[in-house]
């Protein structure tokens, strides 16, 4: 009984110290950028990207490569594509797409909206920024 206790505390401790960040893809204004477009996350943490005015997507490239899709230069990996989110100006809260991912290791992420040029225009975003 007590070994069952203390491992659900354990497991509970583990839960509750996960953290949810939110970044917004875009604004109602028509603002082409990610709100922060740089943070801090610990594995086991999640990344909860809103879509909040536009056509817009979040996509995984690297630091080397950016603007194109992280498949496309390393091949061991596959990256994350939440695929084009078009949302009206000014859609309320409750009806707006979210896409979640969760950190997995302490290495860089770096995303980017795939959309036309957004990203050569700037709208990127940074995880664990080195």
């Amino acid at each position: 009984m007590h070994f069952t206790t203390a491992a659900l505390l354990t497991l509970l401790g583990s839960v509750s110290a996960q953290k949810v960040h939110v970044v917004s893809v875009g604004s109602t204004n028509g603002t082409k950028a990610f709100f922060p477009d740089n943070l801090k996350a610990d594995v086991g943490d999640m990344i909860q990207f809103q879509f909040r005015g536009g056509n817009h997507s979040v996509a995984q490239s690297n630091f080397d490569n950016p603007c194109t899709p992280i498949n496309e230069h390393v091949s061991n990996q596959t990256g994350i594509f939440s695929g084009y989110q078009p949302v009206a100006a000014g859609a309320s809260a409750g009806t707006i797409p979210t896409y979640t991912v969760m950190v997995s290791a302490k290495a860089p992420l770096w995303f980017y909206c795939s959309q036309a040029k957004h990203c050569q225009g700037g709208m990127v975003v940074v995880v664990n920024e080195k």
